[in-house]
């Protein structure tokens, strides 16, 4: 696969995403003095994968992608990079390029996530195409500080997305539970799911922002009846 057309990002956070089982894995332009991000949702397994090589953290037994990374070296092939190449229906595709010691190097089909957790256990660079950034990647700021702050405020609005209460129970007009304050809950409910639409937009989760556009539409129609 040709480097033209390819952005070296590296790994800038992995963060809680609308539900716990539901982290992001926030890839950034290397070179860039402020980079584009590219949020990729991906699984708890797999974060925790991406999360210890990038904290130092080694497992008490090896785990998959240190198995993986283990049988490659001992059989000469390694890796050269990992290309995160386009998205289809909220689904990211990737590939790994291996190469067998002098022989041709080969594209592998891979998740991204897969894909990141491989290279960040072989020293492999991580690639995303310059088309995918164009229509995928987000502009924090003009700044580094702007930077900080955008993936801030996405780690910080996760306590209050999984504390508020099902829009099931507002729906049915359900007492809160112990430690909720009764009285103005559709409206809180309702500021809740636009800003959970909001985000399931900006991160390209477009059947989840059906789902939440419907819930939308149910409550301002219960509120109006």
């Amino acid at each position: 696969m040709d480097e033209s057309g390819l952005v070296e990002v590296v790994v800038v956070r992995v963060s809680p995403y609308l539900r716990e089982d539901q982290p992001l894995l926030w890839l950034g332009e290397k070179e860039a003095e402020v980079p584009r991000l590219l949020p990729i949702a991906i699984g708890e397994f797999e974060a925790a994968a991406v999360r210890m090589p990038l904290e130092g953290e080694e497992p008490v037994r090896p785990i998959s992608y240190d198995l993986l990374a283990t049988m490659l070296r001992r059989l000469g092939v390694s890796v050269k990079r990992v290309v995160i190449e386009g998205v289809r229906r909220s689904v990211f595709y990737a590939k790994v390029i291996v190469q067998d010691g002098d022989g041709p190097s080969r594209a592998l089909d891979s998740r991204p996530s897969d894909a990141v957790a491989l290279a960040l256990r072989t020293d492999a660079p991580i690639y995303v195409t310059q088309a995918l950034l164009d229509e995928a990647g987000l502009v924090p700021g003009s700044t580094r500080g702007d930077l900080e702050r955008f993936l801030e405020r996405f780690h910080e609005m996760e306590p209050q997305i999984t504390a508020q209460p099902s829009s099931a129970q507002a729906a049915a007009g359900a007492a809160p539970s112990e430690g909720e304050a009764g009285g103005g809950a559709p409206a809180d409910l309702l500021a809740e799911l636009q800003s959970r639409l909001q985000r399931a937009v900006i991160c390209e989760e477009y059947e989840e922002a059906a789902r939440i556009r419907d819930e939308i539409e149910s409550l301002e129609g219960s509120r109006h009846d």
